[in-house]
């Protein structure tokens, strides 16, 4: 069918990072292709290759995107899925799982042209970012799974 040329599926893995203090680890995004989520607050995380595990995935991303190596703690038991239409009238539907993790060696910053930014925030700033709304969605689980 040749409108199916036109649409693709990934899978996407991204760590959530807390530190000590509490605070949660975000990267800016730069990505003109996606205009719904350039310039959106993310975690660091990416599209699993073929042949890699989630678990690879997101700890390879991780180095990539913010220099740094991670130790994975769990798995938050939510899947998101988003449709997103792109610069090239193409549409990508993304299946995001997230893993909590901290970190274990490397200091945060932004070591990928995809990232314009690495900052930790407080959980009493986090609700004014302006963030991928499956993000949202994984702090929100996240905070509750802890109450």
């Amino acid at each position: 069918m040749e409108g199916d040329k036109e649409k693709r599926q990934i899978y996407v893995v991204i760590a959530l990072i807390e530190n000590d203090k509490g605070e949660i680890l975000f990267q800016k995004r730069v990505d003109p292709m996606i205009p719904d989520a350039d310039g959106k607050w993310e975690f660091p995380g990416g599209r699993v290759e073929y042949g890699e595990s989630p678990e690879d995935t997101v700890r390879r991303e991780t180095i990539e995107e913010i220099g740094c190596e991670i130790e994975l703690i769990s798995m938050l038991p939510l899947v998101q899925s988003n449709i997103w239409g792109r610069a090239d009238k193409k549409e990508q539907h993304v299946l995001v799982s997230c893993y909590k993790a901290r970190l274990i060696s490397g200091i945060p910053i932004s070591t990928d042209k995809k990232v314009s930014r690495v900052c930790w925030f407080a959980k009493d700033k986090i609700d004014q970012l302006d963030m991928l709304e499956s993000v949202r969605n994984f702090i929100n689980f996240y905070n509750k799974s802890k109450e």
